[in-house]
């Protein structure tokens, strides 16, 4: 293998490394936020992850309220 190529490599996983260490740190911050508000981590991830959704595409929060009013017909 020659050095560029290892060099490249090399950088890859410092790359992955810092990702990881992101994640942990947003996986932190939501349980810190979650544990203040008496929420679960889970509820939360799920309203952050609507709320990515929506910023990028727009018209999801209006989808899901939609799926969800479905839902609630089928039950009642």
């Amino acid at each position: 293998m020659d050095k560029a190529l290892r060099d490249g490599i090399e950088e890859v996983l410092r790359q992955r490394q810092k990702v990881k260490a992101l994640q942990e740190g947003v996986k932190e911050a939501v349980t810190a936020l979650a544990e203040r508000f008496d929420t679960k981590p889970t509820q939360l991830n799920k309203i952050i992850g609507l709320i990515e959704k929506e910023r990028e595409k727009g018209g999801v929060l209006a989808s899901e309220r939609e799926i969800l009013d479905q839902a609630e017909d089928a039950v009642l």
